[in-house]
């Protein structure tokens, strides 16, 4: 058994990650290809699907001509991926455009239109709240970010490729289908889709809202469980993937479930949070909880009959990669980056960073937002503005962990943290401070996604029994104590970091929110698909 890998694919934004992760949940090989994100119209995010597909091929090549390892040694393979995409496919499976992303917003009017109404609640009609409520346990993104938002503009603005779309699938669907021929997605992918019952029990489409939305399930995958088996591995997936035909395929999960399960912290209350592209603050729970006006919510959870709360951010690693890119020249390598913040007094300063570069999604379902430096003087230097990203993001995180504490009911201890960015201890210490609370880093924190989705494999094939394993099989090896004055420093700041968007909400609003002031992604140009 020790000599058994899962083959796990975690498929993010900016790049694939293809990994080995033995029976015992330890990352043994890995090997990266970069992706690229097409912009070809402001509030356009997409990629090829292709392309993940040539990334995954790639890397996988790689990770077998550097591996010990033997591809007979794979037990299964295994996908976590970027969620909320739509692949529309034709009858033989072939990509009918490009993935629009969850970057994407251009679905933003449909959204508004299909979630309007009288008497209206922060931009929602009354009755279609409550409706979505009931039955999906929360409503779409005003952004356009969300698959239902992306459906309805498909087939009202390609109606062409809508008559010829057979299924309707999310990144890790298509990939799915890529390996088995099978057309699947699991519940955690439709339940983040809003139309998607989630009751206990009730698991399954809502009549209702398809019929208020006039959609039908024709165009959709069946669902399953991330924990099961869903087909066996194609001979032509098996020679791309350097591994033998009939290897056992699991459903897997999209990236935050997967993260949750590769964070250990899966026990319900015990919060993790995500440092990547973007951000999130996370947790399982025995039953659903929502609060539609700061967009947070639960989906289903990876294990069978759990839920997972979510406060997702847009720009977190992407606004470092911004500043570090684009301001600086992109000549810092990540020790440096991270010397220079060290060397930086807390509080950078007086500089403020507001990482909204692509609007926010929690506590604030606002697009319009834009982000940015504050209180610059001629005295700063490059390490004030990266020190300030790093302090902005984790203020952000801040607020939106209050959001997940006011629905658990109180304060958390504790904070597991996971994610490229939980790399730099720096940053860890900041979180630690900013949020006031010990941060715990597991053992190769970027790895998160693939070690989540073995052990989610490992229960599909029966090597595991749930939850307990998966905590028990995840190590935490730093522990970041906040340090008072620190704490105390960041505790002073962090209201005038809420004041400065309650100040400006508005100005951001009238200044962006038409179509075509939407805002480009953080340090790219448009491109042309």
């Amino acid at each position: 058994m020790s000599e058994r890998n899962v083959l796990a694919i975690d498929v993010g934004t900016s790049e694939i990650k293809v990994a080995l992760v033995s029976h015992a949940g330890e990352v043994r090989d890995c090997a990266r290809s970069p992706l690229e994100v097409l912009y070809p119209q402001p509030g356009w995010a997409e990629q090829d699907p292709n392309d993940w597909w040539s990334a995954i091929r790639s890397a996988t090549r790689e990770l077998w001509a550097q591996s010990a390892y033997s591809p007979e040694q794979v037990s299964g393979v295994v996908f976590s991926c970027q969620m909320f995409g739509v692949v529309p496919v034709d009858i033989d499976g072939k990509p009918l455009m490009n993935a629009m992303i969850w970057l994407d917003t251009r679905s933003r009017e449909q959204a508004r239109r299909i979630t309007s109404g009288y008497p209206k609640i922060s931009g929602y009609g009354l009755p279609r709240l409550l409706k979505w409520l009931r039955a999906t346990n929360g409503v779409p993104s005003l952004a356009g970010r969300d698959t239902i938002s992306k459906f309805i503009w498909l087939r009202e603005e390609r109606p062409d490729l809508w008559q010829r779309t057979h299924k309707l699938l999310d990144v890790k669907d298509f990939l799915v289908m890529r390996c088995t021929g099978r057309s699947v997605t699991t519940f955690d992918l439709a339940s983040g889709g809003w139309l998607f019952k989630t009751r206990k029990g009730e698991l399954g489409w809502s009549k209702e809202i398809l019929r208020m939305l006039d959609l039908d399930t024709e165009r959709f995958p069946e669902v399953v469980a991330s924990t099961e088996i869903v087909g066996e591995l194609g001979a032509g997936a098996a020679a791309d993937l350097g591994i033998p035909p009939g290897t056992s395929v699991i459903a897997g999960a999209g990236d935050v479930p997967s993260c949750a399960v590769g964070s250990g912290a899966v026990q319900d209350g015990e919060v993790h949070i995500y440092l990547g592209t973007s951000s999130w603050v996370a947790t399982h729970l025995d039953d659903r909880a929502v609060n539609p006006f700061a967009a947070t919510g639960t989906l289903c959870a990876a294990e069978p009959g759990k839920y997972i709360l979510i406060a997702t951010q847009e720009t977190a690693g992407a606004s470092m990669e911004w500043v570090r890119k684009k301001i600086l020249g992109g000549d810092l390598d990540y020790d440096a980056l991270n010397r220079l913040v060290a060397e930086c007094e807390p509080g950078a300063g007086g500089v403020f960073f507001f990482p909204w570069l692509m609007g926010e999604r929690v506590p604030v379902d606002d697009a319009s937002l834009r982000g940015g430096f504050v209180n610059l003087s001629l005295d700063h230097d490059r390490g004030h503005l990266l020190r300030a990203v790093f302090e902005g993001v984790a203020f952000n995180n801040r607020w939106a962990l209050g959001v997940v504490e006011k629905l658990l009911g109180g304060p958390v201890p504790s904070i597991r943290i996971t994610g490229g960015g939980a790399q730099s201890a720096v940053w860890c210490q900041i979180m630690a401070d900013v949020l006031g609370k010990p941060v715990e880093r597991v053992a190769n924190p970027q790895f998160c996604g693939v070690r989540g989705a073995a052990l989610i494999a490992l229960r599909a094939l029966g090597e595991i029994d749930g939850l307990d394993a998966w905590s028990d099989l995840v190590e935490v090896t730093d522990r970041f104590e906040p340090q008072p004055e620190t704490q105390a420093l960041y505790a002073q700041r962090y209201p005038s970091f809420l004041d400065y968007y309650k100040r400006n909400r508005s100005w951001f609003r009238d200044l962006n929110e038409g179509p075509e002031s939407s805002a480009q992604p953080p340090g790219e140009a448009p491109s042309q698909s």
